[in-house]
């Protein structure tokens, strides 16, 4: 059996059931959980590039893609929009590593075989017990989310070197509440602190967000 074949059960058998239990739907590597607003929970098992049959390195990714973000994201991307939503498409994006991992550390769990599968994958069964599905379900109610930007942390983005992300993400979740001071602050932030090569991109983004408020109900 091959590491990538003993991580594939021990998921199927241990984080699956685990995932299920806590609403979320899929199959291993991925499950996902939504509303019906269309907010989006992801929890993503991700493989290392670089890992071979015999060794295997894994980190668990946390995504929530709120409704609007990911309205905004369609307009962006397009025709490259995946059509399932997937973890990089998150706004808050976090990972989880194993049990007695340094602050900082980005540390990755290590499988060789069935038996190092099988405990790393109950590690990860801990771990979120511990900071991951309460996170998710408490980040996929709107105003929580709203309340998590302002606190200026976003997973792995912090403010303030992500200024004009953190504007959108609140005028984002700001927009279908209609026009306001505060929408109009926040747009007026990102268009004047945008970098030169993103100003085309930024006041699209601004009309839009606009055109969105002006027709909310």
């Amino acid at each position: 059996m091959t590491a990538q074949e003993a991580l594939k059960v021990a998921l199927r058998d241990v984080l699956g059931p685990c995932a299920r239990s806590h609403g979320f739907k899929g199959t291993a590597p991925t499950w996902r959980k939504s509303t019906p607003a269309g907010d989006w929970a992801v929890v993503n098992v991700q493989s290392s590039s670089f890992s071979s049959a015999e060794h295997l390195k894994c980190v668990i990714n946390l995504a929530i893609a709120p409704e609007p973000w990911l309205r905004w994201s369609r307009v962006k991307l397009g025709a490259a929009m995946p059509k399932s939503v997937t973890e990089s498409l998150g706004l808050y994006r976090e990972r989880l590593h194993p049990e007695g991992t340094k602050p900082g550390l980005d540390a990755w769990w290590e499988i060789t075989d069935a038996a190092s599968a099988r405990s790393a994958v109950e590690d990860m069964v801990v771990q979120l017990d511990a900071a991951g599905w309460q996170t998710l379900d408490r980040l996929l109610k709107p105003e929580n989310m709203l309340g998590q930007i302002r606190t200026g942390i976003l997973g792995h983005w912090r403010q303030p070197s992500a200024g004009v992300l953190f504007a959108r993400a609140e005028a984002l979740l700001l927009m279908d509440g209609g026009p306001s001071p505060e929408l109009h602050g926040r747009l007026h932030f990102g268009l004047e602190n945008c970098i030169p090569q993103q100003r085309d991109n930024a006041l699209q983004f601004d009309s839009w967000v606009r055109e969105q408020a002006n027709h909310a109900d």
